[in-house]
Order: C-alpha cells, then sequence, then structure tokens
C-alpha cells in the first residue's frame, strides 16, 4: 500500500475535477444533491425537525469521510463504486452502503445528545462550523497557489518588476474585476422581478460596489508590497504570486459584491440558490484539492483519485449541514449569506500579507533540497567511478601476483584466492 501511494502520479486538477465527475461515482454526486435539497426542505417546514437535519447531515458527512478512507479496500470498493461492465442496477446498489452508514451514525448521535438532555445544541454547534468553513474556503483557495509544485528547482533570477509588469497585472485586474461588476449588477437585477428595488436603486448600488472594488485593489497592493518584494527577485515565485494576488482580489471582490447585494436587494431564491450552489461546489473542489499529495506536499497522500469524491461529498455534507443550520437558528438567510462571504473575502485579505513571504519560502526549501540532491547523486557518481578505476587497475596486479601460485596449488584454493585478493 504504501508503494502505491508513493508510485501514484500527483492528481491534477483537472484529474480531481474528472475523478468527482466520472461515471462510476456519479450516482453518489447525485444522491447528495437529493438529500441535501430534502433536508433543506425538512429544514425550513418545520423548526421542530432541527435537530433531526443537523443530525443527518453530520451522520452522513462521517459515513461518506470513512467510506473516503476505506475507498482503496477492494470490498469496500465493491460496494460503493459502480465499475465499468457492471450491471445498471449498480448504480442503485453504490448509495445503500454510505447512505446506511450514514442513517446509523446520524441515529447513534441523535440518541447520545437526546440522552445527554443537548439536543438543542447540535444544530447551534453545526451552524457555528459555517465560520470555519468560510476561513477554510480562503485558506483552501490559497493553500492550491502556495502548495503548488514547484516546476523548476533551480534558480532563475529576475531585475525587479518595472512599470510595465506592474501596469499589465493592474490591467488584467481591472478587466475582471469589472466582469464582476458586470455580472454582480446582472445579477442585482434579478431583485427588480421581486419588485424590491428599482432599476434606478440598482445602478446606485453598483456605484457603490465599484467605489468598493476601487478601494479593494489600493488595500490589496499594501497588503502585497511585502510579498512582492519577497518574491521578485525570482521568476517561478514571481509569476505565481502575481497570478495569486490578481485571482484573491477577483474573488474577494466577487463575494464582497455578493454580500452587498444580499444587504442592498432581495434576489429570487433561484437565482441565489444557484449561486450558493456554484460557489459550494468551488469550496469542495479547492478543499480537496488542498489536500492531495500534489498541492499539499504530503507523504500521506490523503487524497487520490480513488478516494477524492467521498471525501469531497464529506466536506458538502459539511458545508450544506452548516448553511442549512444558518437559515434557520440565525432570522434570514440573507444575514446568513452575507456574514459567510464577508468571512471569505477578509480571509483572503488577510492571507494576501502572509502569502508572498510563504510561497517565496517554498521555494527556496524546494531549491535547496533539489541542490543537496544533487550534490549526493554526483558524490554517488564519483565513488562509483573511483571504484571502478581501482577494480580496472588492481585487475592485472592480481593476475601477476597469482599467477606463479596457480601452478602450485589446485583449482579450488586458487579460486579463493583471488577472491581474497580481490576482496
Amino acid at each position: 500500500m504504501d508503494t502505491e501511494v508513493e508510485q501514484e502520479a500527483p492528481l491534477t486538477i483537472i484529474g480531481l475535477i474528472r475523478t468527482l465527475t466520472a461515471r462510476a461515482t456519479l450516482p453518489h454526486l447525485l444522491g447528495f444533491f437529493a438529500l441535501v435539497v430534502a433536508l433543506f426542505l425538512a429544514v425550513g417546514g418545520s423548526r421542530e425537525l432541527e435537530v433531526e437535519s443537523a443530525a443527518a447531515f453530520v451522520g452522513m458527512g462521517l459515513a461518506y469521510a470513512g467510506v473516503a478512507m476505506l475507498a482503496e479496500q477492494p470490498t469496500v470498493r465493491g460496494w460503493v463504486v459502480a465499475e465499468k461492465g457492471g450491471a445498471p442496477w449498480t448504480l442503485l446498489t453504490v448509495l445503500l452502503a454510505p447512505f446506511a452508514l450514514g442513517a446509523v451514525l446520524a441515529g447513534v448521535l441523535l440518541t447520545a445528545v437526546e440522552g445527554a438532555g443537548v439536543g438543542s445544541t447540535l444544530p447551534i454547534a453545526l451552524a457555528a462550523l459555517f465560520v470555519a468553513w468560510s476561513i477554510g474556503q480562503g485558506r483552501s483557495f490559497r493553500s492550491a497557489v502556495v502548495r503548488w509544485p514547484t516546476s523548476t528547482l533551480t534558480a532563475a533570477p529576475r531585475a525587479p518588476p518595472g512599470g510595465l509588469a506592474t501596469s499589465v497585472r493592474l490591467g488584467i485586474m481591472a478587466t475582471l474585476l469589472v466582469a464582476v461588476l458586470l455580472v454582480q449588477g446582472a445579477l442585482a437585477g434579478t431583485s427588480i422581478l421581486t419588485a424590491s428595488v428599482s432599476l434606478f436603486d440598482v445602478l446606485l448600488d453598483q456605484i457603490g460596489l465599484a467605489a468598493g472594488l476601487v478601494v479593494l485593489v489600493v488595500v490589496g497592493e499594501f497588503l502585497t508590497a511585502e510579498g512582492r518584494r519577497a518574491c521578485g527577485s525570482d521568476t517561478w515565485t514571481s509569476r505565481m504570486f502575481g497570478r495569486w494576488h490578481v485571482l484573491a482580489v477577483v474573488f474577494a471582490a466577487w463575494h464582497l459584491g455578493t454580500a452587498w447585494r444580499h444587504i442592498t436587494s432581495e434576489q429570487p431564491q433561484v437565482a441565489t440558490a444557484v449561486e450558493e450552489i456554484v460557489l459550494m461546489i468551488v469550496t469542495v473542489v479547492m478543499a480537496v484539492w488542498s489536500m492531495t499529495s500534489k498541492s499539499s506536499g504530503s507523504e500521506l497522500g490523503l487524497v487520490r483519485r480513488s478516494n477524492a469524491l467521498f471525501w469531497g461529498l464529506a466536506f458538502g455534507y459539511a458545508y450544506a449541514g452548516s448553511v442549512a443550520m444558518l437559515s434557520t437558528v440565525v432570522a434570514g438567510v440573507s444575514g446568513v449569506l452575507f456574514l459567510g462571504h464577508v468571512v471569505v473575502a477578509l480571509t483572503l485579505l488577510a492571507l494576501l500579507r502572509s502569502t508572498g513571504p510563504a510561497l517565496a519560502s517554498r521555494h527556496a526549501k524546494a531549491m535547496e533540497h533539489a541542490a543537496m540532491g544533487a550534490r549526493l547523486s554526483e558524490r554517488l557518481e564519483e565513488q562509483t567511478a573511483s571504484a571502478v578505476e581501482e577494480d580496472e587497475v588492481a585487475a592485472p596486479q592480481t593476475e601477476e601476483a597469482t599467477a606463479p601460485v596457480t601452478e602450485a596449488i589446485p583449482a579450488a584454493s586458487e579460486n579463493d584466492d583471488v577472491i581474497e585478493v580481490v576482496g
């Protein structure tokens, strides 16, 4: 098992997405959406089902985490994966084991908290995790960049970036922010359908958002000043940090724009649901990606092709459960979503300061280790070459030294003597 972990090729982001949507495990993804929708409806329809729904979310999350840890076992894999060429009904039977395990775990958890008289705290505890998931969303997004495998292990010095490089970076950032502003304006325009605001109000709100994005760019330049200096002397780190800077600011701008929409207008529930589902998918994918053997650099290889989907579903149930509980524990889902988006944006802004130095430090260590490995290889090659030369020089001397003896001793003793001399 350990050998397989070491020899498996790194899981790329494209490979991860393909794994998450593979036909063999697609029933789990569809089952996830069906169960999450059902639990959301149950929570929204009756406050009396909060505890049961919270237990269901936790139970399913733990069940899929257990499946993920055992997914490489042949027996378990046969239960949860619809192998190619299998019977059509296996697309349904693969759901039986995780759903049954989730039901059992949910029942045990529900019995335990009810028996202890703390059942009402379970929804609150799950809701409180929403802040952790929001912070984790920002951190996992950063990890995918900071822990990206170094493509070059040799120093590639570059001159300090001039005005042209800065202008290009700011130009790309401005273009993407304008796109964010336009999309946010289109989404805010759906609030006109609910008669909550007028077109003039939407335009005023977008002007306010545009001013906020300008402030965001200025703050981002201030927070990344140290990181740009730390990464500016190396081509690879400078390029990677520049990309992270742009993407982080744009991602933070999206979250701030969404938060702004939730406090200035009221979108149709369908539009809000679609947006949150997309963000949940991004959160799950980035969380799994940050744990892969390629991005984390860990020898454990916790997330692999064989269990990536199951880890993603475990995160998905926990994230969806937190949102569902917050929508009932906290008055109004708009306030909940506003809080979550603000937390993600602030997390990204806080990480802007530390990402550059962390990336430069990791790249420097990677080059240092590569240099040590190169020096060790050179020494081994030199020792091997020296040993070969000594053997070539010693061979004629051995023949001359043993030639007179071979006529006087038996063949067996001759062989023993030659081995001793060579030794």
